[in-house]
């Protein structure tokens, strides 16, 4: 699994200008995200919130990232608002497989996030979620 970000080719028929970054600090949880959705989408993955940063800051803007909540170091909200601050236009998503109401509140008032979606998400789930950000993604 990637010690630091890794960019996987894009699919044949989508649009390079619409790379999705991935961020969790677990290698399983990307490896399963990268065999659900590459097939499909530009995606690039980063192993953690700082490589997730980099990332952006580095390479970005990224249509959409999608974020674990519980990472070390930073948790997802404090990522997304970071991403937010940095690249407005990038539209967010949240995993977790902590949903209470006080995470789902501070995600979507803090990091303004798009969709908020527990672990396990089944990758019909997850693939639409992401289907549905570059659709708002367009619009801007």
């Amino acid at each position: 699994m990637p010690q630091s970000s890794e960019t996987l080719e894009p699919p044949d028929g989508t649009s390079p200008d619409e790379r999705i970054l991935l961020v969790d600090d677990e290698p399983k949880i990307l490896s399963a995200l990268r065999r659900n959705l590459g097939n499909r989408f530009h995606l690039v993955l980063a192993a953690g919130a700082e490589e997730g940063l980099r990332a952006i800051t580095g390479s970005g803007p990224y249509a959409v990232v999608v974020s674990d909540f519980k990472m070390p170091g930073m948790d997802g909200v404090e990522f997304l608002s970071r991403v937010k601050a940095v690249s407005p236009e990038t539209i967010r998503i949240m995993l977790t497989g902590q949903a209470s109401l006080d995470n789902a509140v501070a995600a979507v008032n803090q990091a303004n996030i798009f969709r908020l979606l527990s672990k396990p998400c089944p990758p019909i789930v997850l693939s639409r979620a992401i289907d549905a950000a570059l659709a708002q993604h367009r619009l801007a």
